[in-house]
């Protein structure tokens, strides 16, 4: 979704933005397409590879990085810039493309890798641009995060939020896949247990989907759905939220939402130790939920005020005001040295 907050950002700058997406099962062509933008289709592989891992990178990738990179190049011969987000496209990529094309390369990352862009962004909290070894700009930090301006837009909304006196309204949302079905262990855990009602966020590209949903079907106070156009509107309908700490982190802080974060994946372990640092959430690991979900609910509710406070100083929402500025100030030095 990041990606698209900023092709939405550049378009509204007169850019023309494609996306090139690998066709595959649960993926979001689709969608893109319904907002507006072209998507090239890049080679499927005749045999789908299955991860053996949420950091089995390159299976996810469906193929070497020199095979992607390759591919890429013969269905986009040439573009002003070239925009990465996966954690299998790092330098090896990044130098085949450079050598074939002028284009200025951007990369999206969290991972600390060793990059051969012009431009890099990680948006985790308390990353500094020193962390990278990398010869580009490097923009690091909340300060950087991609969300949708409705964020920003709202972040004062947020601000204003009152803490909740009786039944809280609380949102789980632990990402598109949610393998594990973390979503419904904490509903296991929590519901009938707390004076609350619930709204669970999952989509269809979940193999755990239909379970959710027939355990939600009629259960009072409890509303599962599986796609929200507008998150941040969501977000702000809410009171607690319950959910692992990717990319949904910031939106949750811009919009001061307290929460309890559930890492799912080694890479969402370091961004969970420092929300948890920075007083911005409390954290449950998967294997303890039926164990110690309930006490950290209990805590939470204790612990609101500070937790809303301290969510709404990381993140101000206007990341991708910010990386479309350096977008443009990067394109200007570029033109301006041919």
């Amino acid at each position: 979704m990041r990606c698209l907050v900023l092709a939405t950002s550049l378009r509204e700058h007169n850019y023309q933005v494609s996306f090139a997406c690998l066709p595959q099962k649960g993926d979001m062509i689709s969608y893109i397409q319904s907002r507006g933008f072209d998507v090239i289709k890049l080679t499927p592989p005749k045999v789908p590879v299955v991860p053996s891992s949420d950091k089995d990178y390159i299976a996810w990738l469906q193929r070497t990085p020199e095979e992607d990179a390759n591919d890429f190049l013969r269905s986009v011969p040439d573009a002003q810039w070239v925009i990465s987000d996966h954690y299998a496209i790092d330098e090896v990529w990044q130098t085949i493309v450079r050598s074939r094309q002028k284009s200025l390369l951007m990369s999206i990352d969290d991972l600390v890798r060793v990059h051969s862009a012009d431009l890099i962004i990680d948006q985790t909290l308390g990353r500094k641009a020193s962390d990278y070894q990398s010869k580009g700009t490097v923009l690091a930090g909340s300060n950087y995060a991609l969300l949708d301006k409705k964020f920003s837009q709202l972040h004062s909304s947020g601000e204003n939020r009152v803490k909740p006196d009786k039944s809280p309204k609380v949102l789980i949302s632990m990402g598109g896949i949610d393998a594990p079905n973390a979503s419904l262990k904490v509903l296991e855990a929590l519901s009938g247990e707390v004076n609350a009602s619930f709204t669970v966020l999952l989509s269809n590209r979940s193999p755990n989907y239909q379970r959710l949903r027939d355990w939600c079907q009629g259960r009072d106070k409890v509303t599962h759905i599986d796609f929200s156009e507008n998150m941040a509107a969501l977000m702000l309908e809410h009171d607690i939220a319950i959910g692992a700490p990717g990319s949904t982190s910031w939106e949750r802080a811009c919009l001061g939402l307290p929460s309890i974060v559930i890492p799912l994946a080694d890479n969402q372990k370091e961004i969970c130790a420092q929300l948890v640092n920075q007083g911005v959430a409390l954290q449950v690991n998967l294997e303890n939920i039926e164990s110690d979900l309930l006490n950290t609910y209990e805590q939470l509710l204790t612990e609101w005020t500070s937790l809303h406070q301290a969510s709404l100083q990381i993140c101000d929402g206007k990341g991708v005001y910010r990386v479309t500025e350096k977008i443009l100030e990067l394109d200007y030095e570029n033109s301006h040295c041919l």
